[in-house]
């Protein structure tokens, strides 16, 4: 069933009727459609006054409340990355509640508003270093991931590199979240990871080849 005309409509189509105004004028005047207009005209020569107001109400349409804690999972995401905006924040909010009723980016973006967490800065981010790798191998980047939701409710990490230059993954591993431990002993690292190869003692790199190897000044 559709919304009824506001009262304030209803009063002006009632009293542009009294002072002798044809359907179509008042429905060109009010911007409605002339059945409307006709129709609530015959209602009111039939009732007068008392058929201004509706005889029925808007539907009133409820929607369930969104958890305390996806609230919380958005805004910590915005104060962490204040460069995010609404938009994608829903998107990483979905990964994490596959299955819950996701607020849209108006109500995100109000909720921002209200803990005085700015708009995200318009357009994209300035590039740290403009002069990407133009061969392969040339510059490799190590991405990592903690603590994801899996639909099936666990939690994985993963490591993961990449070639900057194809964006080719060159190698990745997963494995359950576990907490950090201290090496074989104090201020010594412990054992070479599992998948990587040890690279010796650290030595300095020539200037002519630090662009070649990734390294900016």
């Amino acid at each position: 069933m559709p919304r009824p005309l506001p009262l304030p409509v209803r009063r002006a189509i009632w009293q542009r009727c009294r002072q002798g105004q044809s359907v179509p004028t008042i429905a060109r005047a009010l911007c409605l459609v002339p059945r409307t207009v006709r129709h609530l005209v015959r209602r009111f020569h039939l009732r007068g006054d008392a058929a201004i107001a509706p005889d029925y109400s808007s539907p009133c349409i409820t929607t369930p409340p969104i958890p305390a804690e996806l609230r919380q999972d958005a805004l910590g995401l915005r104060q962490d990355h204040p460069s995010w905006g609404a938009g994608l924040i829903r998107v990483i909010l979905r990964r994490s509640h596959p299955e819950g009723q996701l607020p849209s980016e108006r109500t995100l973006q109000r909720w921002f508003h209200r803990e005085g967490l700015g708009p995200a800065p318009a357009g994209r981010r300035p590039a740290v270093n403009p002069e990407r790798a133009h061969a392969a191998h040339q510059v490799w980047q190590m991405d990592a991931k903690e603590r994801v939701k899996l639909k099936t409710k666990e939690q994985v990490s993963w490591l993961r590199i990449v070639d900057e230059c194809s964006g080719a993954v060159l190698w990745t591993a997963v494995f359950p979240p576990r907490e950090l431990g201290t090496g074989r002993a104090f201020f010594r690292p412990g054992g070479t990871a599992r998948g990587l190869s040890p690279l010796g003692a650290a030595r300095e790199v020539p200037g002519g080849q630090r662009h070649a190897v990734g390294f900016t000044r």
